[in-house]
């Protein structure tokens, strides 16, 4: 039978008829809480009681909390509960967190033998049960209109305003680069020495290719055929733009496929350099130039972010608005557009990276609106054309999806109106002869739509997914043919950087940034997040150690290196 409680008032079946000493202490009770007596405590130690409930001293010696009928057990110390608070509280911090990383690393060692939790770890509050009693179900709380608001504003992402007023809006899953950048507002100015690289004094050129570079991406309205031959004045040998173009294409094509071999030094270069009666316009030129920025800033016998990029990247820059990107454009124009994201990207300067975004959202938007997400074969597209038409989308489709998860902004192509096929297998083997090896290729295509395209539907979106989707999810991933190996043994760059890229694409996209510890109902996925940031890691520094001087040039590989060692942070810090 419970207590009476001298908080409630008294209900007269709870007091016995018989028991005149029971109700005398509900009577003594009922007056202390209503002030017309001195506290119990105050009564026991034999000092003045304001009567307040809690009363001045029950308050000034720390236990309010009985005031006004319950009383401290005598003894020492027991006129001064509050000696002895602040090395207890500290004594029961280390052995909260002493039980804490037992029960992580408990949870870590069982986890690589069962999906299950184990037994001893099922519940927290186990210790304060009865052995045989099952834990009650808890019931699920009912979240109220703020919190649920407030919820929404933590998934949505960050917000950062930058000096000037500058904003930058990082999503959910682009935390990692906000707090590069909230670090670098802090710290001394060394932290942005990337932005103080050696840049290109441009007084060399004429003045209407000065302007043209600075109207970028705007049309300039000025005589077109007299600004190309001055900007074609400025080419390379062709010797050295063919040689530009096959660095570009052995260290770059593992990481995506724009242009072919076929494509630039087939019919580009010979059309700009009249070897032959090809038609070309300013947007080829343009293209051929930034892959000759490109493959100066990947030519390893150059320092990186080297002037002679930038030479040809204003050149590209300059060519590409004498013809209008937006009423003009073509698939070139795309392609011109996309590789001068990835320019920005890998230019080595902090405050390029917006424009890398901007670019590559630019390039999505002009091939939605010229149809390069339909298939080509409705426009009666035919052999290699066909082919590469379709190569070129999905790798489009998956730069602008990995740049959606990096900066956690929505895609520029919305995936319910993708209508371009896959390629086949067949017309893989048929058109990449003498081409470099593809990234990813075929396969690297159908984990786009299988596990890509998901990943990135459920972590952009405004509302989170339940957790049991997330779940279908993983499951979904884990169950995607796993990369067909490769036969390829040599270490040519192409070859090794493909088998990098591959190795660990499924870790890549279960990777996540979680809040949780291992012992919350989804330390299922913090163990998930756990071992693929090893992956990443691991697999980064091997392929450092085999190509130091390309990997350090490639920023996407760094982007995802850093964001699964702030995944391990998190984690790690919940021990």
């Amino acid at each position: 039978m419970s207590a009476y409680h001298p908080y409630k008032p008294g209900d007269s079946s709870r007091v016995p008829a018989a028991s005149g000493n029971t109700i005398a202490k509900a009577n003594k009770a009922g007056k202390r809480i209503r002030g017309e007596i001195a506290c119990a405590e105050c009564r026991r130690l034999k000092i003045r009681c304001d009567r307040t409930v809690p009363c001045t001293t029950c308050v000034k010696r720390g236990c309010a909390a009985l005031c006004p009928n319950g009383t401290i057990p005598p003894g020492q110390g027991s006129r001064f509960v509050l000696a002895a608070t602040e090395h207890l509280e500290v004594e029961l911090a280390k052995l909260e967190a002493r039980r804490h990383a037992l029960e992580d690393a408990l949870a870590i060692a069982h986890a690589a033998e069962s999906d299950e939790p184990h037994p001893l770890l099922t519940s927290r509050d186990g210790d304060d049960k009865d052995e045989g009693s099952p834990t009650p179900p808890l019931e699920k709380p009912v979240k109220t209109e703020d919190e649920e608001v407030s919820n929404l504003a933590e998934t949505i992402g960050t917000l950062y305003v930058g000096r000037g007023g500058a904003v930058r809006f990082f999503g959910p899953s682009g935390g990692s680069e906000s707090l590069l950048l909230r670090s670098s507002g802090h710290q001394s100015p060394s932290i942005s020495r990337f932005d103080q690289l050696p840049e290109l004094d441009d007084s060399y050129l004429p003045p209407e290719i000065i302007h043209c570079v600075n109207c970028f991406p705007l049309s300039p309205n000025m005589p077109t055929s007299s600004i190309l031959a001055s900007i074609e004045s400025f080419l390379p040998p062709v010797e050295r733009a063919i040689a530009l173009c096959d660095t570009f294409l052995e260290h770059l094509s593992w990481m995506f496929h724009i242009v072919s071999r076929q494509e630039v030094v087939g019919r580009l270069i010979p059309a700009v350099y009249k070897q032959s009666d090809i038609p070309y316009g300013p947007h080829q030129l343009s293209l051929m130039l930034v892959v000759l920025g490109i493959g100066a800033l990947v030519d390893l016998e150059l320092e990186p972010y080297n002037l002679e990029a930038q030479h040809y990247y204003r050149l590209a820059r300059a060519a590409l608005v004498l013809q209008s990107v937006l009423s003009e454009a073509s698939i070139v124009t795309v392609k011109a557009v996309h590789l001068m994201s990835i320019y920005n990207g890998m230019s080595g300067k902090e405050s390029n990276l917006e424009n890398s975004y901007a670019l590559l959202n630019l390039a999505g938007q002009i091939a939605t609106r010229i149809g390069v997400h339909v298939d080509p074969s409705m426009w009666n597209f035919q052999g290699r054309e066909l082919y590469e038409r379709r190569v070129y989308f999905w790798n489009l489709l998956s730069a602008t999806l990995w740049q959606s998860l990096v900066t956690g902004r929505p895609p520029a192509i919305l995936s319910n109106y993708i209508d371009c096929k896959i390629p086949t297998a067949e017309e893989e083997a048929t058109f990449q002869q003498g081409e470099v090896t593809l990234g990813f290729g075929i396969w690297g295509f159908q984990a786009s739509t299988t596990c890509l395209l998901p990943v990135v539907r459920a972590t952009l979106g405004t509302k989170p997914p339940t957790y049991e989707s997330v779940l279908e999810l993983e499951k979904k991933i884990r169950q995607f043919v796993c990369p067909p190996p490769d036969s390829h043994t040599s270490e040519r760059t192409p070859e090794s950087m493909r088998r990098f890229v591959r190795s660990h694409y499924q870790d890549l996209t279960m990777t996540d940034y979680p809040d949780n510890p291992l012992l919350s109902p989804y330390g299922k996925s913090v163990t998930t997040a756990y071992s693929s940031a090893c992956v990443i890691l691991d697999d980064t520094r091997g392929q450092y150690m085999k190509k130091p001087l390309l990997v350090a040039r490639v920023w996407r590989i760094w982007s995802f290196a850093f964001a699964a060692a702030v995944g391990l942070l998190r984690i790690t810090s919940e021990f």
